[in-house]
């Protein structure tokens, strides 16, 4: 038996011709694979109504192992080169990917400033690789621009619900030879899939600014809103024609709390993300909202813990970004017949934690009891207490089933930062949810 071998990439001719382009030439047909000529030793032909390309000229252009079996008068195309490569790239993605929430989001700004595709490809989650997969491949795994230019970065944490979700904002810095520079941001969100943390969604902010009109459609409701920017410091739009349709998702701040169109009051800070879908090129721009996001003045600049277990938000500023949630009991003991001093009723105690603090160096918790709605009743009937102060815990906020308070003299040894947490307190930052 004699064979031949050539290097290809295909199962089949078919296939292969899928993906190439024949091009009429003065003397010969051309062939060009993937926008690239591909020089041909037979001269590509259209015999009746087919294509005939040599296969030998489209194995040495895609490269798969190709054998000729001369005492069978048979063809054989082994594509299994390319599935070992397939194998080691997804077996490397692994070994490296991402093991917290903050190096996912890093790996995928370092893509964007290096113009990486496929980095930030290796650290999207299975559903908006399968979404963005296309997009990275026409552009040959090299995105953005040559000029401008992502010259810095920032990352910065927003949102969090647990352990399971996060929300960075990212502010890309862009310049270019003149040294202009300019800006865009976008919310990443993190989630964790297996062992491993990846990029769940990523919203471009193309207009931030304040609404300054409202258009009301027939049933009343806002149709289209007005944005406009303080100052054109961005990659983005200053000002835009906000249209708003069925689709268009409406969320508080940096979280997942849903709003409706009744929440878009003129004079409110919003940041917009529009659709994919063509948009009127005028100046201003008029385009259909994919996500619109309400922040009021205290979200600014400022970062959000939500609990899911127990359903509420707490707001900190800014400076708390890599703040730890501790986890400890309350016990509560009884002052009445049951038995006094002996323990009767416990409960959650969530402890906030400052990035700064240390086991040498400790700094104040914001600490959250967590009563149910009867063990709240109990202590304001006198008939248990938590902690050895003569007065109860203070109430923070309440949903329908759990009531949410600070200790009493949970400060009392005036630990660093306690002013500080005092301040925080002052502002309301508890949230009780709807529960679901």
């Amino acid at each position: 038996m004699k064979k031949r071998q050539w290097t290809a990439i295909i199962a089949a001719t078919v296939f292969l011709l899928s993906l190439g382009t024949l091009v009429y030439g003065k003397s010969h047909m051309k062939l060009f694979i993937n926008g690239e000529e591909v020089k041909t030793k037979t001269p590509p032909q259209i015999v009746a109504e087919d294509i005939i390309v040599s296969l030998r000229d489209l194995a040495e252009a895609f490269g798969a192992q190709v054998e000729w079996d001369e005492e069978n008068n048979s063809v054989f195309i082994d594509g299994r080169e390319q599935e070992s490569l397939k194998t080691k790239v997804g077996l490397l993605e692994k070994a490296l990917a991402p093991k917290s929430p903050l190096a996912a989001v890093e790996a995928w700004a370092e893509g964007v400033k290096t113009r990486n595709g496929a980095w930030q490809y290796a650290v999207l989650s299975p559903e908006l690789r399968e979404e963005q997969h296309k997009r990275f491949a026409e552009a040959n795994w090299s995105t953005g621009t040559s000029s401008p230019w992502v010259e810095s970065y920032q990352v910065l944490e927003r949102y969090r619900i647990d352990q399971e979700v996060y929300r960075y904002e990212v502010k890309f810095t862009y310049t270019d030879s003149a040294k202009k520079t300019s800006g865009t941001k976008e919310y990443v969100t993190v989630r964790k899939y297996e062992d491993s943390w990846l990029i769940s969604s990523i919203e471009q902010v193309e207009v931030e600014g304040e609404i300054t009109k409202i258009i009301l459609g027939e049933d009343a409701k806002a149709q289209r809103i007005f944005v406009k920017g303080k100052e054109r410091e961005s990659l983005g739009y200053d000002q835009a024609d906000v249209i708003i349709d069925s689709k268009t998702k409406i969320y508080r701040g940096y979280t997942d709390q849903e709003l409706t169109v009744e929440d878009l009051q003129k004079g409110a800070e919003v940041r917009v993300d529009f659709t994919a879908d063509p948009r009127i090129m005028i100046y201003p721009v008029s385009a259909k909202a994919e996500i619109i996001r309400v922040l009021a003045p205290e979200d600014v600049n400022s970062v959000v813990y939500e609990n899911n277990r127990y359903n509420f938000t707490f707001t900190l500023p800014e400076n708390w970004v890599g703040y730890q949630i501790e986890v400890e009991e309350w016990t509560g003991e009884a002052v009445d017949d049951r038995g006094e001093g002996q323990a009767v009723e416990t409960g959650a105690l969530i402890k906030i934690r400052h990035p700064l603090w240390t086991s040498d160096e400790p700094r104040q918790d914001i600490p959250i009891i967590v009563c149910t709605l009867a063990q709240w009743e109990q202590i304001q009937e006198g008939k248990f207490r938590i902690g050895a102060a003569p007065m109860g815990p203070k109430e923070l906020g309440r949903n329908s089933k759990y009531v949410f308070a600070l200790p009493a003299r949970y400060n009392y040894a005036f630990p660093t930062g306690y002013e500080e947490v005092e301040r925080i307190l002052e502002k309301d930052p508890l949230k009780p949810l709807k529960d679901e």
